[in-house]
């Protein structure tokens, strides 16, 4: 008697719900009683649960394909060719495998036609439509996805925590919804990160030591808080499609570690590609803002980055290769050095030699610091000036709120042309998508404009703090004040030319109200 095997496969958690899977199993089951009057054993019943078809690397494949070795069965059942797989190339290399250890595959829902040429082909035409329509299956499922998302009426299945994602029927949106629980701890997180120098793994460790789980439900790691800190979403905005797969490098060497690459690599896609999608905000723009010019200034000035403490680390940059100069310390003395200039050098810079003392530098650096304090009014008159950049006038203000009227009369217009017939859905998606993309560009620019007075700052309170942070010895205070209000200093054969934050950079990181220190 020859022993019987069966094999089924769903491809989505959506089809396991509504039971296919099952029915698959009934099907293969009762033909193998009826027609072969056998009972399949459930170690030969190999059954894949949300697994795609479009590949050989499948848990039960493996092991049916293992077990056809082992000659554990004579014949193999399965409801349709493209259960077994809707990739041409996967498919004739499992027939083939079976072939070779003389397993008969019967599909159920095909005539017995032998095992001759004519056969052979019509099995390789069916594998053939199944991998198409495979192919064609996806491109429409993530064209119509696309274009919800597009038009506002869909969000990213993928919740982030801190958010559930809420599944609406057919018209309706769905949505993300606060998990209120979730919410207090992201919330938590900006706070603590934006009241002082503190590191990511100190927060996971304070977060660890509450009992408070992480997205996992493990502990939490300095990695999870650096990417939480980091989503847009907590400020309303997701960004759909951002990435794209690189499967380039798959079998090549890895950069760290031994081994090749088995996954893609995930690069950034050109901005204008991306999809913007609105959600509850858990916190405001300003302070994901703030955290965002911690987190790179954290990461430029990241202590890792020199085993020593050097006040100008970060700092001093080459004036020919504009790379950051590295602290050595040779004899007891400081030197800040390029070390970009030799074999290091980039394509189409010259090699050259960057190299200054620190005895020489720290005290010429500090002198020009005290030099702008001396003159109070230039950083008022610099913050003003930024103010008055960023500020939008009336008008336009005016301008925006007008054209923003006249496209949503021009949307109605063409709803009611095509509620009339005058319209056909292809022409009414076809004249509605550009009025809608400059809509939610003006929408960005009414929300960007700053709203009431600007800020002022007291020049007073200001100038005292830092004198104070001037006065004082301790390295750490003296690197803080360094920064916040030196953006870089060039380092060239001639000069030393010291980049202000304010007022000779448009890009501040300088808050009207400074922490005392």
């Amino acid at each position: 008697m020859r022993r019987v095997a069966l094999y089924a496969r769903v491809s989505s958690s959506h089809q396991e719900k509504e039971e296919t899977i099952e029915s698959q199993l009934e099907q293969l089951l009762v033909y193998a009683r009826q027609q072969m009057q056998q009972e399949i054993p459930p170690e030969l019943q190999f059954v894949e649960r949300a697994v795609t078809g479009d590949r050989l690397a499948r848990p039960a494949l493996d092991r049916l394909r293992d077990a056809a070795l082992e000659g554990a069965f004579d014949v193999l059942l399965c409801q349709h060719v493209d259960r077994l797989a809707r990739n041409l190339g996967a498919q004739r290399v499992v027939l083939d495998e079976l072939e070779q250890e003389e397993v008969e595959v019967i599909f159920l829902s095909q005539p017995d036609l032998g095992r001759d040429a004519q056969a052979k082909l019509l099995l390789n035409i069916q594998g053939a439509f199944a991998e198409y329509e495979r192919v064609h299956a996806q491109d429409r499922m993530r064209r119509g996805r696309l274009y919800r998302l597009r038009h506002g009426e869909s969000v990213p299945v993928q919740a982030l925590y801190g958010y559930r994602f809420q599944p609406a029927p057919l018209p309706h949106r769905s949505t993300w919804v606060v998990v209120p629980e979730e919410a207090v701890v992201v919330k938590q997180v900006f706070a603590w990160y934006n009241e002082g120098p503190v590191s990511q793994g100190t927060l996971a460790r304070k977060l660890n030591q509450q009992g408070t789980p992480s997205p996992e439900g493990k502990a939490w790691c300095a990695s999870t808080l650096g990417r939480l800190l980091r989503q847009p979403a907590y400020k309303g905005t997701v960004y759909y499609g951002r990435h794209r797969a690189d499967y380039s490098a798959i079998g090549k060497p890895r950069r760290q570690g031994q081994g090749t690459l088995r996954s893609p690599r995930y690069r950034l896609r050109p901005v204008e590609e991306w999809v913007e999608i609105r959600v509850p905000p858990l916190v405001d723009a300003d302070t994901w803002q703030q955290t965002q010019e911690r987190l790179e200034m954290n990461a430029h000035f990241a202590q890792r980055n020199s085993r020593r403490t050097y006040l100008l680390r970060g700092l001093l940059v080459c004036g020919t290769c504009y790379h950051t100069l590295q602290g050595r310390t040779q004899q007891g003395k400081v030197y800040y050095v390029c070390t970009h200039g030799g074999v290091h050098c980039s394509p189409g810079v010259p090699r050259h030699s960057c190299s200054v003392r620190g005895d020489v530098v720290e005290p010429l650096v500090w002198h020009s610091l005290a030099e702008l304090l001396r003159d109070p009014q230039r950083i008022q008159a610099a913050w003003e000036a930024y103010q008055a950049e960023q500020a939008t006038t009336p008008d336009q203000l005016r301008h925006w709120q007008q054209r923003q009227k006249l496209l949503h009369k021009q949307r109605q217009r063409l709803l009611d042309a095509y509620q009339v017939g005058l319209l056909t859905l292809q022409e009414l998606i076809e004249r509605q998508n550009p009025l809608e993309v400059e809509s939610r560009e003006l929408q960005k620019q009414l929300d960007a404009a700053p709203q009431g007075q600007p800020e002022r700052i007291s020049l007073e309170t200001f100038t005292q703090r830092i004198q104070r942070a001037l006065t004082s010895a301790d390295v750490e205070t003296q690197q803080e004040v360094l920064r916040l209000l030196i953006e870089r200093i060039v380092v060239t054969d001639e000069a030393l030319t010291v980049e202000h934050v304010i007022p000779t950079v448009n890009y501040s990181r300088l808050h009207p109200t400074c922490r005392e220190t």
